[in-house]
């Protein structure tokens, strides 16, 4: 069993990678689709049971969210749920040069 100090913690707990491209361009698509189908933001965060604030962090691209949010997401959107990728290139999943 390893053992790690707080600041070893902290440190490797903040190398996680953020694929903020992939994350951009898979929120604008589900608020393209919410759009599409006329539902307001707030109504669909309802009926996808998921908090609007955090809903609204998916559409901008800002969560990082489970297979099980996309799979209710895309069925809630009534699509498979890899037409929430559609969007995305294979350019787009490198993590941010920040995180890197």
């Amino acid at each position: 069993m390893v053992i790690y100090n707080v600041d070893e913690f902290a440190r490797i707990s903040l190398k996680r990678s953020v694929y903020k491209a992939a994350l951009t361009k898979l929120g604008q698509k589900i608020r393209s689709l919410r759009e599409a189908q006329g539902i307001s933001q707030e109504n669909f965060a309802q009926l996808a049971s998921i908090e609007r604030a955090r809903y609204g962090k998916i559409e901008r691209g800002e969560a990082n969210i489970s297979a099980n949010v996309i799979f209710r997401l895309a069925h809630h959107l009534k699509v498979h749920p890899s037409e929430l990728f559609a969007d995305v290139r294979k350019s787009d999943c490198v993590p941010s040069k920040e995180d890197a």
